[in-house]
């Protein structure tokens, strides 16, 4: 019995410190990754330099050794694949644009989606209403994600609707249930392929501009969500449907 809460212990604390590892990757913008990644290497290597000048048995000190080495190669090799995805990132962002060759625009060429059938005015309807509550960016980028069309980093669209239990968390709810509306397909996907799509043609930044992401609590959320705020989504879109064009 007591081995068996210390597996399960293990196991949420094991899974808690990968999400954690997780968060701290994708805060490149921020720096919080690398910084706590570079303060846990100095603050290792503080440790075995007491450990070494100190009267501690020879034993301990080769054992705290070989954890200070496999600790500091994990940090350096967050530190470096941090500073790679910073560089990958300013380098899209100098050029924006992407290519058809970028892995992630590929992935989408392949995904079982397209968009609902929409007149150039029902889209400039959807877009103008929806850009007043929920989101701001540019036509053109709408226009790149509902014919699945790559876009550049900086010109992502931003879903600026806050979550209505705080507004210090952009709401990944009303995002999901839009993408849903407006792409034939989308609730098939898996949770991976949600995110991927989401990261690629949006930015999620709450009122103090912290970026922040679609995780899968989200999607496992939203499909089991019937709050009356989604409605108000779909009836958005339904309205502009209805418009008659000749």
């Amino acid at each position: 019995m007591i081995f068996e809460r210390f597996a399960v212990f293990t196991l949420k604390v094991n899974t808690k410190i990968l999400e954690f590892y997780k968060y701290l990757l994708r805060e490149t913008e921020s720096l919080l990754g690398q910084i706590f990644f570079t303060l846990c290497f100095f603050i290792l290597t503080g440790i075995l330099w007491y450990a070494w000048i100190i009267e501690y048995p020879l034993w301990l000190k080769i054992g705290f050794t070989a954890v200070y080495l496999v600790s500091s190669l994990f940090c350096i090799s967050a530190i470096y694949f941090i500073l790679k995805r910073k560089r990958i990132r300013t380098i899209a962002n100098t050029m924006e644009v992407y290519t058809l060759t970028d892995p992630g625009a590929e992935k989408f060429q392949h995904l079982n989606l397209k968009s609902i059938a929409l007149t150039r005015v029902q889209t400039s309807g959807i877009f103008n209403e929806v850009s007043e509550k929920y989101l701001y960016g540019s036509y053109q980028s709408f226009q790149s994600l509902l014919l699945l069309k790559p876009v550049s980093s900086r010109n992502r669209l931003a879903w600026k609707d806050l979550s209505p239990k705080s507004t210090k968390h952009v709401n990944r709810q009303t995002l999901l249930e839009f993408l849903s509306q407006l792409l034939i397909g989308f609730e098939t996907l898996d949770n991976h392929q949600m995110i991927m799509l989401v990261e690629h043609y949006f930015i999620l930044k709450n009122p103090k501009a912290v970026e922040q992401h679609v995780s899968t609590k989200n999607i496992s959320d939203w499909r089991n969500n019937d709050a009356p705020y989604l409605e108000e989504i779909s009836r958005l879109i339904q309205k502009h449907l209805k418009v008659i064009t000749s």
